[in-house]
């Protein structure tokens, strides 16, 4: 009778699906006559598939029928076993118990001890993570004893890896790491098994060594651990634990405040799973479930919240009382971030009462911290000090020094919050002693936290200590300590690409802030200034800070990149064809017409594909800067930190550097209720605080608007005088205090606006008899420093390209009419196209893709259509195209270095969102960061026949020789002079602004030459 070769019997099963398999096995089932070779053969080929869960499930139930088929016990014994380990590494426990244990049965009803002590392996490892910690112990030790009788030391090790994993849950991580040392010593030896077997179980180990290295806060040792594990797992292909790894490591990276590099990785390993094809609900929500406290880090809860909800319902729906307490917690964290603190102190109740009967200690404590700093929130300040004391005792005892820090922080917060209540009660003996004990705390807090490179803890230690400083009125010595804090919060930020940068500075504003009110209240005031322009627009100047060769190094990384990142370029434009798509479905349709229910279907999906596209752009960024760095994985600050994030610091010496004896830069900013202007020359800079001025300013701008807004609605007939006095209140706030410093008729005023005064036009504010920009010009910047890269990017263009080199082709005109809407858009668009001698597309021709394909090539692009903000999405600010809607995040990716001048020639294109450090989110920022060396864009909506009239003097200005900014200024200045005409009103000239380079343009000289 001929016998089944191995490799054609596992080479079918392994490509045909079950119902073929079965299918087969019965129609050469004469050829499988050996049924327990068979049955083995088919054992083994399910463990080597073990981590490619739904192959190796496939062939365990093939296991399991072959057994019932032929009445073979011992291979239906291994069928149930094989099952239940795959059961267990998909997260089915209690099913992975009940196969486990049926395997079990039958194999000591056939006298086979070695096999049972086999069965045991996931078992105890399901019974540990459902909470019977006794039993999974218990049973560990017995199938040890078992496989030491037989000499089957490999699976000794294996046995011992459990165990240890399930030291590590109940806290017994020193014990843990006492029994990896063995099992490496084990493995060294073994000879019973395939050398793969064997690196595949060192580096098991080796990974579980690094994080029970992790919590006790060896984070170095953990990482080169963790990083050998990885590099085995890749050379061996077993890309699931692969993917294991690279959580570890954002663990890592997330626990020393390395959040933007955490992000990245956890984004990498769902990748990394998704393409792998895993059907594990609950691993792929571990995953999010991370990212979303990440996510939380970064002041981004609301984008949380969603992800920590499905998580907790995948994991309740499982029965897991370790992970659904996990769960728990993080969701917790979420709610707190979220503001729903009696929410969030329900969830860890549940989490506490998991964790508690199932004996998982650490992570009771983990709870009872977490419950502290909600206490501390809510005032309670004597219960929160209570149960942070009894967490760091315990951690103290067990060595957990990351929560030992956090409870010490915790336990600073509430004496120095007893100390400022003692302050009004004027117990200065009391407030004395307190201040002192949270003082010792917070230094060891720092030294700890230095030792083991926790950013978030040195950083919040030595704001402690700042404020404790401020209590003492010892101002020099606060001041040292918020220095301390900031340079660990850009330690921080060095990590941060994108705009995880400007959200996190809303986590760490009140330090810049308590910074810069000292220093202006020590008489300081080219310090306040540094320490506002440190954290000012940041991520725009990450983008702006690479130069053209950095350019070119990240296009060529860009290429070269990871598999990831290219499937991520691919799924992103995916998903932007898809948003167009849906934008233009939803733009065309007539809501007389068409079913409500339709519309809000499109506009449901519109939002989906917002949230995918903000996932995959953020995505995207992270993977790019990690092909910046130097040494991947390594723990060195200035090695792991991307180029883009290194930008240079300005001071005021800087800022005179770049203006000249004619020009004044006005540099706002307010904070609890004060206004305070830096008004600087070349040689000279007077700052102005108005204590009541951000109050007087909010009624003033809100009313500004309301009346801006009428005139658009109800037309010229609406009184100017109304405007008029409003804008002179303005003036007399924001320009009256700082008038000695004035330039001379027709000299240069750079406003650096902060706030809602980002929405004001500045060159509309009213004198009495002028308006400020009939005595100057005036441009404006999101930021002091821009004048450096400005100048910078002026000389290098000027100095080192030929007119043939710094834009090929003509200027880019395009216009759309909105299907009718804006009739003007024609007329504009020809002109604008004609004075240039640009390029001309109208309608269906000015598409986005045009745009993205000559934008490279073009020194100056006009665009006339309609716009939008967007400030509860500032990356989907848009203007409209054929074929959709250009948004910011399109923008972002438009090759604009040699483009001296973008004019979005629409409705509010230049309103935004501010975010962390006063970062402006919409368009003109895209813009800006695409590598435009100016902008002119909109405060409000236009009128187009007044926008047509303004743009045309704007172009033939320009090409009468005259700069960016006096060319803006002559065409308004030529409507508001029309002394008979509505247009003299400030709604239809004042809504343009230039941000950016001021000077003339090179194109024009160019054609000259």
């Amino acid at each position: 009778m001929p016998q089944m070769n191995r490799e054609l019997l596992l080479h079918y099963v392994r490509d045909h699906s079950l119902e073929d398999g079965r299918a087969y096995l019965q129609e050469h089932i004469e050829e499988l006559s050996d049924h327990t070779r068979i049955g083995e053969w088919l054992a083994d080929e399910a463990l080597r598939l073990l981590y490619t869960p739904l192959l190796s499930l496939k062939i365990a139930e093939l296991l399991i029928f072959f057994g019932e088929y032929v009445q073979h016990h011992s291979s239906h014994a291994l069928g149930l076993k094989a099952k239940g380990n795959v059961l267990f590494q998909i997260g089915h426990y209690e099913a992975a118990l009940k196969d486990l244990d049926a395997a079990g049965e039958e194999f000591l009803s056939l006298g086979d001890g070695g096999n049972w002590a086999r069965s045991r392996i996931s078992w105890v490892l399901s019974a540990g993570r459902l909470g019977r910690v006794d039993d999974a112990l218990k049973s560990a030790e017995q199938a040890r004893t078992v496989f030491s009788r037989l000499g089957e030391y490999y699976w000794v090790g294996v046995i011992d890896n459990n165990t240890a994993m399930i030291y590590s849950s109940i806290g017994r991580y020193r014990d843990a790491l006492k029994l990896y040392d063995t099992m490496l010593t084990i493995f060294s030896t073994v000879t019973d098994q395939s050398e793969r077997v064997i690196q595949r179980s060192i580096a098991i180990t080796q990974q579980n060594q690094g994080v029970s290295l992790s919590w006790l806060g060896d984070f170095e040792q953990a990482s080169t651990l963790l990083q050998q594990a990885q590099a085995n797992f890749i050379a061996l292909k077993e890309t699931a634990l692969v993917n294991s790894v690279e959580i570890d490591l954002a663990d890592l990276d997330y626990t020393q405040g390395y959040y933007g590099s955490a992000l990245r990785r956890y984004y990498q390993a769902h990748d990394g799973m998704i393409q792998e094809h895993v059907d594990n609900p609950v691993l792929l929500a571990e995953v999010r479930l991370r990212i979303a406290s990440c996510l939380v880090k970064l002041d981004r809860a609301q984008e949380a919240c969603l992800s920590s909800e499905e998580a907790v319902k995948s994991y309740q729906q499982t029965g897991i009382s370790l992970s659904t307490g996990n769960a728990l917690r993080e969701h917790a964290r979420v709610l707190v971030a979220s503001n729903r603190l009696k929410a969030a102190l329900v969830a860890l109740d549940e989490a506490q009462a998991l964790f508690y009967y199932g004996g998982f200690e650490p992570h009771v404590h983990a709870v009872r911290l977490q419950q502290a700093e909600i206490f501390l929130q809510m005032g309670s300040f004597a219960t929160a000090a209570t149960q942070a004391q009894t967490v760091k005792q315990y951690c103290d005892a067990q060595g957990l020094v990351v929560r030992s820090i956090q409870a010490s922080l915790l336990i600073a917060s509430t004496l120095i919050a007893n100390a400022r209540q003692t302050e009004l009660r004027r117990e200065k003996v009391q407030q004395t002693t307190l201040l002192q004990e949270a003082t010792s705390l917070c230094k060891q807090v720092i030294l700890q936290a230095r030792h083991h490179n926790l950013q978030e803890e040195i950083y919040k230690g030595h704001y402690l200590l700042g404020g404790i400083a401020s209590l003492q009125n010892n101002l020099s010595q606060a001041a040292k300590h918020y220095r301390a804090a900031i340079a660990q919060i850009e330690r921080i930020l060095g990590d941060l690409v994108y705009d995880l940068s400007p959200s996190f500075l809303r986590t760490t504003w009140a330090v810049y802030e308590d910074m810069i009110a000292l220093c202006l209240q020590q008489s300081q005031p080219e310090e306040a200034f540094y320490y506002l322009e440190q954290a000012r627009s940041m991520a725009l100047r990450q983008h702006l800070s690479r130069s053209g060769a950095a350019l070119t190094k990240n296009e060529q990384n860009r290429k070269s990149n990871s598999a990831t990142a290219l499937r991520t370029q691919s799924e992103l434009r995916n998903w932007q064809e898809r948003h167009r798509k849906y934008s233009t479905l939803l733009a065309d349709s007539d809501p007389a017409l068409s079913p409500t229910l339709n519309r809000e279907i499109i506009q449901a999906e519109l939002k989906h594909c917002e949230e995918k596209l903000n996932e995959l752009f953020e995505r995207l960024y992270l993977y790019e800067a990690s092909s910046l760095v130097s040494s991947r994985g390594s723990r060195s600050r200035k090695a792991r930190e991307p180029e883009q994030a290194r930008v240079q610091r300005i001071n005021i010496a800087q800022v005179r550097l770049h203006l000249s004896a004619d020009h004044l830069l006005l540099s706002y900013y307010m904070h609890q209720g004060k206004l305070v202007i830096f008004a600087i020359t070349a040689g000279d800079m007077l700052v102005h605080e108005q204590p009541d001025g951000q109050d007087q300013l909010e009624h003033l701008l809100l009313v500004l608007h309301a009346h801006l807004q009428a005139q658009g609605r109800f037309g010229a007939s609406h009184s100017q005088k109304v405007i008029h006095r409003l804008l002179k209140k303005l003036y007399d706030l924001l320009i009256y205090p700082v008038a000695p410093l004035l330039p001379s008729p027709s000299g240069y005023l750079t406003i650096v606006p902060y706030g809602p005064l980002h929405k004001l036009p500045f060159h509309a504010l009213y004198d009495g008899s002028r308006f400020l920009i009939e005595d100057y010009q005036v441009n404006y910047l999101p930021a002091n420093s821009l004048l450096t890269h400005l100048d910078r990017q002026s000389t290098k263009q000027n100095e080192h390209s030929t007119p043939a080199e710094r834009a090929a082709g003509p200027p880019l005109v395009l216009g759309y009419s909105h299907n009718g809407y804006l009739q003007c858009v024609f007329d504009e668009a020809r002109t604008v196209a004609s004075l240039l001698g640009g390029n001309c597309y109208l309608e269906e021709e000015a598409t986005i893709e045009r745009l993205i394909q000559q934008a490279p090539s073009s020194p100056i692009i006009h665009l006339a259509t309609h716009g939008q903000s967007r400030l509860d999405a500032p990356n989907f600010s848009y203007v409209r195209l054929a074929g959709g809607q250009l948004n910011a995040l399109d923008a972002f990716s438009l090759n604009l270095e040699h483009c001296e001048l973008v004019t979005l020639s629409g409705c509010e294109t230049g309103l935004a969102l501010s975010g962390g450090g006063d970062e402006q989110l919409g368009l003109g920022r895209a813009f800006l960061a695409g590598g435009a060396s100016s902008l002119v864009i909109s405060l409000w909506s236009v009128e187009d026949n007044a926008t047509n009239e303004l743009m045309q003097r704007f172009y033939q200005h320009l090409l009468q020789g005259e700069s960016r900014v006096q060319a803006l200024r002559s065409a308004q200045c030529s409507l508001l002079h029309q002394t008979d005409s509505m247009y003299a009103h400030p709604f239809f000239w004042a809504a343009f602004r230039l941000i950016g380079a001021a000077g003339p343009l090179r194109y024009r000289n160019d054609q000259k030459l």
